[in-house]
């Protein structure tokens, strides 16, 4: 992980950018690191080539989600140990929001705003049909999140910044309210992580998950 700077040539120096190319679109997929090229083929030779199975245990592939969990725990305020990379986005959300209903059985309303990731409203939606218990959706303007939180809601969904809009939510004064009413945080850091200072632990949130490919160049 590169060290950050304000020199922004130096920076630019790290990135293969095609010549001629102002590229504004690191939200989605960053520009190429140079050295990543040579780095994958020498995993592919030296560890996979050359080690076949054995590169599990001995090129560390097995511990690989854990090290690199590590690294990015330092970028979103969690201790080490406590971040891992697996599967995708839609996934960890699928998995996260199911886990913190499971969590509250009696309660059935899941909290989000109408300015949230139409992926991750999606995903609860049909989170919500496969389940089949009489669970809700609810989604209100994002400025009133904080009127609707309630003894009766299960779980808050949301995503930490708006990426049309930057908006950005206060997660620690809403997580902090949330959990007084009992109500278990799934925080999205998609559009945070790597971009701007996330604290989760100072938030105390429940359930945080992100992706690589966005402001982490993964």
């Amino acid at each position: 992980m590169q060290a950050a700077t304000t020199d922004f040539s130096r920076t630019r120096a790290f990135f293969h950018v095609p010549e001629g190319l102002t590229y504004l679109d690191g939200n989605s997929l960053g520009p190429l690191p140079r050295k990543l090229p040579d780095a994958i083929d020498r995993m592919l030779k030296d560890q996979w080539g050359e080690m076949l199975i054995g590169a599990w245990s001995k090129a560390g592939w097995m511990e690989q989600p854990e090290r690199t969990g590590d690294r990015i725990a330092d970028l979103i305020g969690a201790s080490r140990g406590t971040v891992t990379v697996g599967d995708t986005l839609s996934v960890r959300v699928y998995q996260a929001l199911g886990s913190a209903l499971a969590l509250r059985p009696k309660r059935k309303i899941v909290l989000s705003d109408t300015g949230n990731f139409p992926s991750d409203l999606y995903i609860a939606q049909g989170l919500l049909r496969t389940i089949d218990s009489g669970h809700q959706l609810k989604c209100v303007p994002p400025e009133e999140i904080d009127s609707h939180i309630d003894d009766e809601v299960a779980v808050l969904m949301l995503t930490e910044v708006d990426y049309r809009t930057s908006r950005r939510h206060n997660m620690i004064r809403l997580s902090k309210l949330a959990r007084r009413h009992g109500v278990l945080t799934v925080w999205d850091l998609a559009h945070s992580a790597g971009a701007k200072r996330v604290k989760v632990e100072d938030a105390n949130a429940d359930f945080a998950v992100g992706c690589t490919y966005k402001f982490l160049n993964g």
